[in-house]
């Protein structure tokens, strides 16, 4: 057979499909910028940089890595639901939040969702991937929450609001009062709190009074757990059965069942981590701020967003790069005078401080 044009068999609308931009592995980056991958500051990506406690990798170590994981993930939802306050049959597993958040738009099929730029990349480029189309709301001036506009939006069809509390990349946490009156559209709310353990006030209460409210997390950030992708969706118990039956059955791997349930396990030492990820973020704060030309807006994340001023951020971010540090640059229209810069550990801080006296 000759040589054939394959577009002729894919998605039309592909061409116009903008892609979802991860950050790029350790070693690919160390060997682009010709820094060895241990003297690299990885502040890009908001990891916990304290990495998974021992007791996390001697739990992997002794699974039973040959034998496919438990589809319904019982063990992992009991210890989910005792760890919000829910019932198991409540708690939806999945590969990372990203797979929820993909699963719940293929249950529903909307024919339009909600996204609230700035925000994650991913509920825009999943809803596209379905066909839905894109309603976008931007925020406020200070990144608040356009109520009226999100309103607006459900009137024109979207049948999904997406809304991310601590926000990404912003760090503005919603108020419940906000989740409250978004819970009132004739839509599915979907509050993805991803970094929830650093800051803020979760929604989960409000499921009980609220049937539409969906609730999105991860054991990425606060867990130290973002290579295994485990995260886990909290709703009425109607639309968990759905969201279970939709989804693959082994979607969630063996390593990152029992790294997830030795997390919940050992929560309280893992918190202690999470409150030292606090104070570096709030000291971080301060010595940014004493900068004079970045200026860091309040977070209630593992992160701050900082607008750079008098000078573009993308040379800011750039020199930083060639310095062996990383930090998160968005080429938008809404961010493009902005950087986003985790909180690691103190010597992390540190490196970073140096190397922005070098800019």
């Amino acid at each position: 057979m000759s040589a054939v044009d394959i577009r002729r068999y894919l998605r039309p609308d592909f061409a116009d499909l903008e892609e979802y931009t991860p950050v790029k592995p350790l070693d690919v980056l160390a060997a682009e910028i010709g820094v060895p991958v241990d003297q690299l500051v990885k502040l890009d990506a908001n990891e916990n940089l304290y990495g998974p406690i021992p007791e996390i990798r001697d739990a992997v170590s002794n699974a039973d890595l040959h034998i496919y994981p438990d589809p319904g993930h019982e063990a992992l939802r009991i210890a989910i639901a005792d760890y919000c306050g829910v019932r198991p049959e409540q708690v939806v597993a999945g590969s990372g939040a990203d797979d929820l958040i993909d699963i719940l738009i293929r249950v529903t099929m909307p024919e339009a969702v909600v996204n609230l730029p700035p925000t994650f990349g991913m509920y825009g480029f999943l809803a596209k991937i379905s066909r839905a189309r894109v309603i976008d709301v931007p925020r406020k001036p200070d990144f608040a929450l356009d109520l009226p506009g999100i309103a607006a939006a459900v009137e024109q069809g979207a049948g999904i609001v997406f809304a991310t509390s601590p926000n990404n990349p912003t760090g503005n946490p919603l108020s419940l009062d906000e989740v409250h009156a978004l819970c009132e559209l004739d839509a599915i709310i979907a509050v993805d709190e991803a970094y929830i353990e650093f800051g803020g006030e979760t929604a989960i209460p409000l499921i009980a009074a609220h049937s539409n409210l969906v609730v999105l997390r991860t054991f990425s950030k606060w867990a130290g757990l973002a290579g295994l992708r485990v995260g886990y969706s909290i709703s009425a118990a109607a639309l968990a059965d759905t969201l279970m039956a939709v989804k693959q059955p082994y979607n969630v791997n063996v390593a990152g069942d029992v790294a997830a349930r030795a997390a919940l396990e050992h929560r309280a030492q893992i918190f202690e981590t999470v409150q030292c990820i606090v104070a570096e973020r709030d000291r971080l704060s301060k010595l940014l701020g004493e900068i004079g030309w970045l200026r860091p807006l309040p977070s209630a994340a593992n992160f701050l967003l900082c607008e750079v001023i008098g000078r573009p951020a993308a040379d800011v971010a750039a020199a930083l790069r060639k310095q062996g540090v990383l930090v998160r640059y968005y080429d938008r229209a809404e961010l493009r005078n902005y950087i986003r810069i985790s909180a690691g550990r103190p010597e992390d801080t540190d490196r970073l401080m140096a190397a922005l006296a070098n800019v």
